[in-house]
């Protein structure tokens, strides 16, 4: 069953050619843009797929020259690295780019254009038609079979439409194209009617988010008729997604949380795929007793020993960060980059997840298996995503995942409002949200419903002078008063904040801001003043994020004589950074004579990815030195000669340095 072929079809639809090298244009594709896909597109498939995606996206027909190995290209991608090596941009570019040269393309490899989505349609039943792709069955009304973005469109001719997801699903039901039924706000209708593809809006406190969220779910669901399988709503916490399921009773919507998604990929949940079996969810409690097995916790008044290890092991699957880094930047969770592997392993025993797994899991999951990744990502086609600003890296890297190749993602979200940059929530995933989401159409809500012309005005000051942000237009709704210009000067309440030396002392507050480096001193400083004046010491009080930024104003308070209570004692110097310092400088102090216990703290630390066999060559004797790692590297092959050199090379330094220089120079 060929069926009839009507080549190029409609221009509405926007359809190209592939091609092989050296196979001639047909003469009414000379003017469409080529675009050769060879052997280092497979390496590198980002470029070429990118200007794909944007033809693709604008329906731009072009031809496509495919010099690279087909069988290769459709090969399904696998990623076995950890998942805090990728970042929330890591792409599976060669599947995207399989799916750009097909999905809207004739194949004329052979010489006669073949379109692949009709030969589907007739296997479900359609019959040829000498007007249109296909005719659907019973009526032999003609159809085109649209392989671009999924969009109501009306084509010359009258034909119908039925999309390639739709046959893909086994369906031949036709595209309807009807408009918002609901009443909306202009720059609400302008979002909720959005033709295809990924969007970003803008939404600002109080201009109707939740509103355009769900009238969006609506059209889509409501209007246009797209199956309730294909669309997925994704809400920040519980609360938010039955709000939203609410608000659209009776359409079949699918609506979840991120970790309820995280964890349907992980258990097969519908409408996901089974897998090898259901994980339960461990509370905190939980969490608590398999950390406390694998470290040695500290003993400390006032203080939880394990919060900064709970806290490091979300940093690191929600934030994407190494677990060396993730050490370096909480370091109360001294040996959290040694436990982790350890942790993941207990928890995949146990047939168990905890609340950040449900994210970091699934992620693994869709990387390592392909079969499932395709079954996820056709349940997830058109994707909403509520509170955009408060997604971690890893939470836009699943997003990214189930929502390739096609990347339809409508995400709504505010830049000014994020909350969670303690976890990795940044702006830049919506400032920049089309790195992530290629070729996104941009909307803006541009009235404030909730908060009267003086409190916006003020807002709008403040906002502006965030670093990295997208510029908006605020406004109260029409009728409700003009905005008042603002000169610059505080109210009047707001006299209790001060920012410099000029602040009264009778202020409440005050904000000193200075270097990190003179943190210790300016903290003497300060408190000496208040001693002078008459306070006593057990009046002061000194608070920091994390224990370890207390230790500097410790010693400088202990160097001049001002009495204070100790949280950190001599255990501070088993920390694995300050022991990984320590260790640096007794070795720069006599680089041909390093202990093992050193040797072993310097070669792992920072990482140099040396092998395990040739650090234990390093650490076989009691003592080495640098012409002895130089003796090593000689007798080795590989990659590990030149980590090794680098080891030598960098002790060297630091010994010459320390040979004529001072500790804060070898640090």
């Amino acid at each position: 069953m060929a069926g009839v072929v009507i080549f190029p079809g409609p221009p509405e639809l926007g359809r190209g050619v592939v091609l092989l090298p050296g196979q001639p244009v047909p003469e009414r594709c000379a003017a469409w843009a080529v675009h050769e896909v060879g052997a280092a597109a497979l390496d590198d498939p980002s470029p070429v797929a990118d200007r794909l995606q944007a033809a693709w996206l604008e329906r731009r027909p072009v031809v496509v020259v495919l010099g690279a190995d087909p069988a290769v290209l459709r090969r399904p991608e696998r990623s076995e690295r950890p998942v805090h090596e990728l970042g929330a941009s890591f792409d599976l570019g060669r599947e995207r780019l399989q799916y750009l040269v097909w999905s809207n393309n004739f194949d004329c490899r052979s010489g006669e254009p073949v379109w692949w989505h009709a030969r589907r349609a007739l296997r479900l039943g359609a019959v040829e038609s000498a007007h249109a792709d296909i005719g659907l069955p019973g009526s032999a009304r003609p159809a085109w079979c649209d392989g671009g973005p999924r969009r109501p469109l009306e084509v010359s001719g009258g034909a119908a439409v039925v999309h390639r997801d739709t046959i893909e699903a086994g369906s031949l039901a036709v595209e309807v194209d009807r408009p918002v039924a609901s009443e909306l706000a202009p720059d609400q209708l302008a979002a909720v009617s959005h033709p295809a593809g990924p969007a970003r809006v803008i939404a600002p406190a109080g201009s109707g988010k939740t509103r355009v969220l769900s009238e969006r779910l609506r059209h889509l669901l409501a209007d246009r008729r797209l199956p309730p399988g294909d669309v997925l709503a994704v809400a920040f916490n519980r609360r938010a997604a039955d709000e939203l399921s609410e608000r659209v009773t009776g359409l079949g919507a699918h609506v979840r949380t991120l970790n309820s998604l995280g964890l349907a990929v992980l258990n097969g949940s519908k409408p996901f795929a089974p897998t090898a079996g259901p994980r339960q969810v461990i509370d905190e409690s939980d969490v608590r007793r398999i950390v406390e097995g694998l470290v040695k916790l500290p003993r400390r008044a006032n203080a939880d020993p394990l919060v900064p290890y709970l806290d490091a092991l979300s940093l690191i699957r929600l934030g994407l960060v190494a677990p060396s880094v993730a050490e370096d930047l909480i370091p109360d969770a001294d040996g959290v980059a040694e436990i982790f592997d350890d942790y993941r392993a207990i928890l995949a025993e146990r047939g168990v997840v905890d609340f950040d797994e449900q994210i970091y899991g699934a992620i693994e999951l869709l990387l390592r298996d392909p079969q499932l990744r395709r079954h996820d990502q056709q349940r997830a086609r058109h994707l909403l995503v509520d509170e955009f600003q408060d997604l971690t890296p890893a939470h836009l890297l699943l997003l990214r995942l189930l929502a390739a190749p096609s990347f339809d993602v409508f995400g709504v979200g505010d830049d000014d409002q994020v909350i969670y940059s303690y976890a990795g929530a940044r702006p830049e995933f919506l400032v920049r949200y089309s790195r992530y989401f290629p070729g996104a159409a941009e909307y803006a809500l541009e009235i404030n419903y909730r908060c009267p012309p003086a409190v916006i005005t003020a807002v709008k000051n403040l906002l502006s002078r965030n670093a990295d942000r997208v510029p908006k237009v605020v406004s109260p709704p029409p009728g409700r008063g003009v905005t008042p210009s603002w000169d610059g000067s505080p109210p009047a309440a707001a006299g209790a904040l001060a920012t410099g030396p000029d602040s009264e002392e009778g202020d409440a507050l005050q904000i000193w801001l200075r270097p990190a480096a003179e943190h210790a001193v300016a903290a003497l400083d300060r408190i000496r003043s208040w001693l002078e004046g008459g306070s006593r010491p057990d009046e002061i009080a000194v608070l920091a994020r994390v224990a370890a930024a207390l230790l500097p104003i410790q010693v400088v308070l202990a160097e001049a004589g001002v009495p204070s209570t100790a949280p950190l004692g001599e255990e501070v110097l088993a920390r694995t950074g300050i022991r990984a310092a320590l260790a640096y400088l007794r070795a720069a102090s006599e680089p041909e004579h390093i202990s093992r216990r050193d040797a072993g703290e310097t070669i792992r630390r920072p990482s140099r990815r040396i092998a395990p066999n040739v650090i234990e060559m390093v650490l076989k004797r009691q003592w080495t030195g640098v012409s002895d790692l130089r003796r090593l590297a000689g007798a080795l092959r590989g990659r590990d000669v030149e980590r090794l050199l680098e080891y030598a090379d960098d002790i060297g330094t630091l010994g010459r340095v320390a040979a004529s220089g001072s500790t804060r120079q070898v640090l």
